[in-house]
């Protein structure tokens, strides 16, 4: 027991040391960049090697090896740590990230050993091997998202409050770096363009390959820092952009979700039969989903928007429900892909966490009808709960098994 105090002291003590250093807002700040500047370096390699794959003839076995995805984890690890870079500093915080990035290096690995054993038996497993490797692109941010969630706040898992301004936070920084990205993109390209113009003479005998590789590693690099510097910049004046597009945003759902549902009259364009009409509709309620993270309407909001708030998520419920048909449809006329389970899965994920909004929100409605004389004004009236953001976690259980146990699943099951 004593030898617990004595190395939770000396843990305490090196906590406060480093946090009296990180105090000094331009050193926590170089470091903050340097470490974007180390996870940038990796998305540029990232890069480098996607264009390879593109440029050159790469048979499978090689594609295993060289996984690109150990650089994806790696950027996000950095983001992760840079939250730790202040007089709040906890080294404890420290070690949780790493373990919890080392431990999804290590699954991958045992993932794509399997599953690549799996895949060198003909060209159809080859196309499962594929599904899975960009099912886990898609899929895997989401983890990536819950654990730098929890390094943000602390590792406060039922911080309702807390994961919600991170959504806010989240959404800002995408936002502004995105912004500054275009920029500066285009700047780039115009200065590219005139270099190239004025010395077209040299220019001429130099590969386009290595050209092209070039610029996708520039822009790839710079765009991978961005987030980093906006956040020295953001953690001392925050906004609330992000809350304001998406609720922008919710009425034109409504509208796109109505659109969709009258295009159903057009045999020709229905999601049933029509591959272009299926992934727009699957497109449209992934959006409309994530978007009811990034509302918060625990924050300031007009009675138009806690109405609309009200009555989007009973809509997508309805439309939920016709996309999840369309998948059921396809998979029993067409076959049974990775593809297909996930989008199934999916879409029951996203129609639990409709449910789950809407029962918060009559919820709260119930309460005020109630206790009417409680609520002096109309506009002081909250709807919803920040508990529903609590949905993020089964969004990440999900995550975790169409990245790496389904894989598994499908193999034994020798379904391909």
């Amino acid at each position: 027991m004593q030898e617990n105090n004595i190395k939770n002291d000396n843990i305490s003590k090196i906590n406060y040391k480093i946090g009296r250093i990180l105090e000094n807002n331009l050193t926590s700040n170089l470091i903050i960049i340097f470490i974007g500047f180390i996870a940038a370096l990796s998305i540029a390699v990232f890069t480098y090697i996607n264009a390879d794959f593109m440029f050159k003839d790469y048979n499978f076995a090689n594609k295993f090896i060289i996984d690109r995805f150990y650089f994806y984890i790696f950027y996000f690890f950095c983001f992760s740590l840079i939250f730790n870079i202040n007089s709040k500093f906890d080294i404890k915080n420290i070690i949780i990230i790493s373990l919890s990035f080392l431990f999804l290096s290590v699954i991958t690995l045992s993932t794509n050993f399997f599953t690549a054993i799996s895949s060198f038996d003909g060209i159809k497993n080859i196309k499962f091997y594929n599904q899975i490797y960009y099912i886990k692109y898609i899929f895997s941010p989401i983890i990536f998202f819950i654990i730098t969630l929890l390094s943000y706040n602390g590792f406060q898992v039922l911080n309702s409050k807390s994961i919600s301004e991170f959504f806010t936070f989240s959404a800002d920084i995408l936002v502004f770096a995105g912004l500054i990205a275009s920029i500066v993109s285009a700047v780039f390209g115009i200065f590219i363009t005139i270099v190239f113009y004025l010395l077209e003479d040299i220019t001429v005998n130099l590969d386009e390959k290595i050209i092209i590789k070039l610029i996708m590693m520039t822009i790839s690099f710079f765009a991978s820092l961005f987030p980093f510097l906006v956040y020295t910049v953001y953690r001392k004046m925050k906004t609330n952009i992000s809350i304001y597009l998406s609720r922008i945003l919710m009425p034109f759902s409504l509208l796109f979700i109505f659109t969709l549902l009258i295009l159903l009259l057009m045999p020709d364009i229905r999601p049933y039969d029509n591959r272009a009409a299926f992934i727009l509709y699957n497109i449209m309620l992934a959006v409309i989903v994530l978007n009811m993270f990034f509302v918060r309407i625990d924050y300031k909001s007009s009675i138009f928007t806690k109405a609309v708030y009200l009555i989007l998520p009973i809509i997508a419920i309805v439309f939920d429900i016709l996309v999840l048909t369309s998948s059921l449809y396809r998979l029993i006329e067409y076959g049974i892909t990775p593809n297909k389970i996930t989008l199934i899965g999916t879409n029951l994920v996203m129609l639990g966490n409709l449910i789950f909004i809407t029962f918060f929100n009559i919820k709260s409605v119930l309460i005020i009808f109630r206790k009417p004389d409680s609520i002096p004004n109309i506009k002081d009236i909250i709807i919803g709960n920040t508990k529903s953001a609590f949905y993020i976690y089964v969004y990440g259980i999900w995550a975790f098994i169409v990245c790496f146990i389904m894989p598994l699943f499908l193999i034994l099951l020798n379904i391909f």
